[in-house]
This record gives C-alpha cells, sequence and structure tokens, in this order.
C-alpha cells in the first residue's frame, strides 16, 4: 500500500519534507522559521512523518572523489534463471559495498547495479567477484563519464494526496 493511501500531507507537511531531504542536519529552529510554523508544530509534524513511515533516517552526502571513490560505474547483470535472485547473488550484493544499489529491472538484464570505486583496477576486481558468482550469465557494464544530475531528493511537487 502506498504512503499516500495511509497519510494525507498538506504543504506544511511538504516543506518540512523537501527542507529535510535537502538539508537533514538543519535545526528545529531553522526548519520552523523556514516552514512558517512552530517549534513545536514542526518536531510534532516531524515525529508523525517518522511515525508514518515517510522519514526512513538521515544520512550524511559523502563526495566520493574527495575520499578516492571516483569511478562510477553501472553493470547490467543476467543470472542463469529469470526467477527472483539467487541466494548467492543476493548475499555477494548485499555483501559487497562497493555496489552502492541493485535493482531487478525489466530489458536486457535482470538487474541493474551501480557501483562506485577508487580506479579500473578496483573496478574489475569487483567485476571479477560479480562474474565469479555461479548464477551470473551475462553482464555489460557502462562508465560513468561525466554525471549532468546527481539527485537524492524526490520530486515532491508530483505528490497527489490519494
Amino acid at each position: 500500500m502506498s504512503p499516500s493511501a495511509d497519510v494525507r500531507l498538506d504543504q506544511h507537511d511538504l516543506r518540512i519534507l523537501d527542507a529535510l531531504q535537502r538539508q537533514g542536519d538543519i535545526t528545529m529552529m531553522e526548519l520552523a522559521e523556514l516552514v512558517h510554523l512552530s517549534h513545536s508544530q514542526c518536531s510534532r509534524r516531524i515525529k508523525q512523518l517518522r511515525a508514518a513511515g515517510l522519514i526512513r533516517g538521515y544520512a550524511a552526502l559523502l563526495e566520493p572523489v574527495r575520499l578516492g571513490l571516483g569511478l562510477k560505474c553501472y553493470v547490467h547483470v543476467r543470472l542463469r534463471h529469470n526467477a527472483d535472485p539467487a541466494p548467492a547473488f543476493r548475499e555477494l550484493v548485499e555483501g559487497c559495498p562497493e555496489i552502492l544499489e541493485c535493482a531487478m529491472v525489466t530489458g536486457d538484464g535482470d538487474f541493474l547495479i551501480k557501483t562506485v570505486t577508487r580506479d579500473l583496477d578496483h573496478f574489475r576486481e569487483i567485476l571479477g567477484r560479480v562474474a565469479g558468482c555461479g548464477e551470473v550469465s551475462d553482464m555489460r557494464s557502462s562508465i560513468v563519464v561525466e554525471e549532468l544530475k546527481a539527485s537524492t531528493a524526490l520530486p515532491l511537487s508530483a505528490y497527489r494526496a490519494g
């Protein structure tokens, strides 16, 4: 069931969510001023949004290049069987910190993996681990040459109350 079916969000809620997803370390005082509510109203609404499952948590967004992780790649993976992820593949994905995301997709592959590594040698090592999984039958990789947009912010302007 979608959260919009369970929770009615008003403009204040949407402004709070937007502010938090863009700057998770904003103070309650700054947030209250930004969304034109009192400190206590903001605090109460955030608790309700968390209880409703709309806020999963908070995280710092790190700069990969400054940390020596300058190579981002996407890998299309096809498994031998087109069912749910096989246990060994799932274990590989969950246990590999260089794999940031893995999603079951339509199209040529079964899964799309997003990786971040130091360099091509490090990426080749990750590809070797993926290829070494007996459940993988085919892989195709794409190296990111230039990133035009990278956002974690959801398009809250598209929200429609259910």
